[in-house]
Order: C-alpha cells, then structure tokens, then sequence
C-alpha cells in the first residue's frame, strides 16, 4: 500500500503523541504542535484517508485518533528514528558491565535487572537452547552411598545439576572412576549432554533421575508487576500463569528467534506486538528485544510492556546494551579458549 510523504508526516505525529501522551490527537493540535505546514482542513482530509486506509482509528464518534496494530507497525519499520542514549545512562550500562562476570546465568540476571531499571518495563533475558551447546565437562559430587549430584558444565559456562540415585551402595573411588571415564568420553565428542542419563544406566545400574523441565533453558525476568499494575485481575493472572510455565516461554522466545531468522533483518534491535504471537494472554504487549550469540547458540534479551511503549528509547536503551552483552560474552569466549 502506497502512502504519500504528507500521509507519512501526519501519521507519524499521531503515533508519536499517543506513545508520548496516550491520548488522542485532532487536527488542531497536530498543526500547533508539530509545526505542520498543513490546514487544519487539509489535516482532516488526511486523517481521514488514513484512517480507510486502517492506519488509525477513533475511539468514538467526536474523538481524534490512536493509531491501530497496522500503523504501529508501519510506524515501527518505516517511520520511527532510534533515540540516542544519554552519556549517563551510557556510564550506568558500562559500570553493570565492568565488574567481572564468567557465567552466562550471571550476565543474563543483570541484564534483566538493568534493562527493567532503565525503561520500567519488564526486563527479560533468556539462555540458548540447551540442545545448541556442548558439554565441557562433568563433576560428580558424592553425597552418599546411594546418591550422587551430577555438575553439568556447558561450553558456554552455563551449569545444570542432576541428582543420581543408586539402587545399591558405591563407593566413592567407584564414582571418581565414573567421572574420569566420563570425561574422557566428553572430550573425545563421544557423548553431549542428553546422552548422559545413557552413559550411567548402560555403564553401571545407576539410575539416573531425568526432569524435562531441567532441559529447558534459564531466563530472567524482572518488574512483570509493574508492566501488569493497570490491568484488570483477570488479565493479571493469566499473563502470571502464562509466565509461570516454563515451556510456553521456551517455544515463545524461539519464535522470536526464528522471526528474526526468517525476516533476515540487518536491524541490532526487533520489535513484535503481541497479537503477532498467536498467543491470547500477550495481545495487548510489545516486545522489544535483540538476539545475542554464544558458541554458535542464540538467545534473547529485551523487554516486554504495554503496545504504548516509548518505542524510540527503549531501542536505543536495548542497542547499547545489546552491544556490551556481546562483548563480554567475546571476552569470556576467548579467555575459555586460552584455558583450553
């Protein structure tokens, strides 16, 4: 669908006072405010055609306009300039990132507190898919005669724990044998980390207690309550509900991933709506969000809130800290690789 400079300057002024105000706009207000060289008759005109056009709508019959899903997105991938951050929220972002950090899980937890401080939305960040990474090795903790804690380290630092139980006593040389071998089969790309349960139940009758759940990846997310506080109670809960259940948020975020795939965008920075996801409880969010990538695997970080989000911002926000996740994940990269 074609739309003329002039269409694009309304358009654009509309949304713009909506995400900033979050209220509706008429043509005398667009001129006064946004110094368009237009009548307020012309104005009108315009809106008109944009809204047979379904860029925006009314609320009811005598009111301005608010834009819909579809001007949104016409707005979030032609119109809208990325906002430069600010020198001290620049030095806030650096000074999170200064401080040593050797594990994904670490850097993910403060990344998702940070971007919900900067932007008072909810702040997410979640791991790679566990199938996506290599296991480096293993640590077996001997607790007792019949049971045994399994530390999983992954390539890229992350660390899952299994519990062992044994039908039978064993001594504790009997598991250092157990994890040398173990190793020995790790490094040599013999087994990853879903072959593990078979290694100790075709190596020895260890049973060895496997939870789905613990395959899923980690994420973080922080102010989900603040994003919810104007809801209603009902809405509440199932957005709660919805959070609370660790697969939806897996195959959630892999969509994300697999949008930004298919779209093969240049951008550092990608927004979807809700109503985009096919999912009831999220129709009314946006989320803003950048991929990162360690060892080959992707993840997300980003933030969730309501479709009337200061888009602008929180992109630039999103951006530099986007930048600085990636270049500590690097610098943690290659101070592995030097270990090796």
């Amino acid at each position: 669908m074609r739309i003329s400079e002039r269409e694009k300057l309304v358009l654009n002024a509309i949304i713009d006072y909506y995400l900033t105000v979050g209220d509706t706009i008429g043509s005398r207000t667009l001129v006064k405010k946004y110094g368009i060289e237009l009548s307020s008759a012309t104005i009108r005109n315009v809106m008109a055609d944009l809204e047979d056009m379904g860029f925006i709508e009314k609320t009811h019959t005598s009111s301005g306009r608010i834009p819909t899903d579809m001007g949104y997105k016409y707005y979030l991938t032609e119109l809208l300039k990325v906002e430069k951050i600010t020198q001290e929220e620049i030095e806030n972002i650096s000074n999170v990132y200064n401080r040593r950090v050797d594990e994904l899980e670490n850097i993910l937890k403060q990344t998702s507190t940070l971007l919900s401080k900067l932007t008072n939305y909810a702040g997410i960040a979640i791991e790679p898919k566990p199938d996506n990474a290599k296991v480096n090795r293993v640590e077996l903790v001997y607790i007792d005669e019949y049971l045994i804690m399994a530390i999983i380290v992954m390539d890229d630092r992350r660390v899952k724990t299994k519990n062992i139980h044994l039908p039978y006593p064993i001594s504790k040389d009997e598991v250092e044998k157990k994890v040398v071998e173990l190793n020995n089969k790790i490094k040599n790309n013999e087994i990853a980390i879903n072959d593990i349960e078979k290694f100790f139940t075709e190596s020895s009758d260890i049973i060895y207690e496997h939870d789905d759940e613990d395959e899923l990846s980690k994420y973080f997310i922080n102010n989900l309550p603040g994003v919810l506080k104007d809801r209603d109670i009902e809405e509440i809960t199932d957005v709660i509900e919805f959070f609370n259940e660790r697969k939806d948020i897996r195959e959630l975020f892999e969509k994300l991933i697999e949008q930004k795939a298919q779209e093969n965008s240049k951008s550092n920075v990608n927004v979807i709506l809700g109503d985009e996801l096919g999912i009831k409880e999220l129709e009314d969010f946006s989320f803003v969000y950048s991929i990162y990538d360690i060892g080959g695997a992707q993840g997300i970080i980003g933030v969730m809130g309501p479709k009337r989000m200061a888009y602008s911002k929180t992109m630039g926000l999103i951006n530099h800290v986007s930048r600085e996740v990636n270049k500590l994940i690097n610098s943690m990269e290659k101070d592995k690789n030097k270990k090796v």
